[in-house]
């Protein structure tokens, strides 16, 4: 049984990766490449949140970034996050790592340098697909209040929060 589960979160893990590098294969302009997801749940919400990410259900307008650990452009933004940890810490914007080890989630956490606080470890990509219904990666996904409103495909973070017009300052918080 415990082997089954193991291969089982390794197949959500990879199509995850999957389907995020089939979209990454759309060439990117100057300013990355944003794309609308046709596959997510509006008007969803999460009934938990992890701890980490839990002041983003209260702002006016928030967005959680899945990132996958087996995904070459996923990566490419986690270092972008990483060398710029400003893109995070002063908005209302929190990462999702969906893995198929809490472990592996966070040396992926670790070597791309995400800052504390604002991430969490989703081990088999349960969380975001159970409640969002997103099974792609790298994906931005958009809140009102808690309320999932928009989803996009994404390979860069600064103009990704610049279209979707997440705010500067974590002030938003309603």
């Amino acid at each position: 049984m415990a082997f089954a589960l193991l291969i089982l979160t390794a197949a959500v893990v990879l199509l995850f990766a999957m389907m995020g590098e089939l979209s990454s294969r759309v060439p990117d302009s100057e300013d990355g490449r944003i794309v609308a997801l046709e596959e997510y749940r509006p008007g969803a919400e999460a009934d938990q949140w992890p701890e980490p990410l839990s002041d983003l259900v209260h702002a006016r307008r928030s967005a959680l970034l899945v990132l996958s650990t087996v995904c070459a452009t996923c990566a490419t933004v986690a270092d972008e996050i990483g060398r710029h940890p400003e893109l995070v810490a002063r908005r209302p914007v929190g990462t999702v790592v969906t893995c198929a080890s809490a472990e592996e989630g966070e040396k992926f956490a670790a070597d791309h340098a995400l800052p504390p606080g604002t991430y969490a470890i989703d081990a088999g990509g349960v969380w975001v697909a159970e409640n969002f219904g997103v099974g792609k990666s790298p994906s931005a996904l958009v809140f009102n209040g808690g309320v999932l409103t928009e989803a996009f495909a994404f390979s860069k973070v600064s103009p990704l929060l610049e279209r979707i017009q997440i705010g500067t300052a974590r002030e938003e918080m309603a």
